[in-house]
């Protein structure tokens, strides 16, 4: 009888808190170290956020969630990744197969086997259309479209098409550029100071 009346009370102590639903449901399976008084936890398989006081910022949904990084974490839901802020808000859906990291407000996004570039709002600068998208270096970036290389600026705009079999690295404000074993030279808007032909 004592046993029967300590489970009641702490069951009605519990449910009147509003610290759990039933019993078999307290805690976390994981509990990650607190950083800028966020901390992940897992639950079930599944991760969300919780706040220095152990608020839920985000309750555990998600397959995956990245570290905190300007106030952003990359998040994961079927193998497709997105991104969340700091309160928890979906700032880009999870629909991206690969999402890179920011770089100058702008990240790598791959969709279909092809990559693009999106900016810090989710908004598309560089369609998803290339096999590969090199680092940007002094606001241009090469890319590789069906075999062929090209240059696009920080918007996303194609400077030079996808059109030649190499292109190396801008020196001096030129870049050597090769088409069928024949080299050439460009500059950074794109036009041949050497042609190929």
């Amino acid at each position: 009888m004592k046993t029967f009346v300590s489970i009641t009370f702490l069951t009605f102590v519990l449910i009147f808190t509003g610290l759990s639903q039933s019993l078999d449901n307290l805690g976390y399976d994981k509990i990650g170290k607190f950083e800028n008084q966020r901390a992940r936890v897992k639950l079930n398989g599944l991760w969300g956020i919780i706040d220095w006081d152990g608020e839920e910022i985000i309750a555990p949904k998600y397959e995956s969630i990245g570290v905190f990084k300007n106030d952003r974490a990359r998040v994961m839901v079927n193998k497709h990744w997105g991104i969340v802020d700091w309160n928890g808000k979906e700032i880009i859906p999870p629909v991206y197969e690969k999402l890179g990291y920011y770089k100058d407000e702008r990240a790598k996004v791959l969709v279909d086997g092809k990559w693009g570039i999106i900016n810090w709002d989710g908004q598309k600068i560089a369609p998803t259309k290339y096999q590969t998208i090199e680092d940007f270096r002094d606001g241009l970036a090469l890319v590789k479209a069906d075999g062929l290389w090209g240059i696009i600026d920080t918007n996303g705009k194609e400077i030079v098409s996808p059109k030649y079999d190499k292109i190396k690295s801008f020196d001096n404000d030129r870049a050597k550029v090769s088409l069928n074993g024949r080299w050439g030279i460009i500059d950074k808007q794109g036009q041949e100071i050497v042609s190929v032909n």
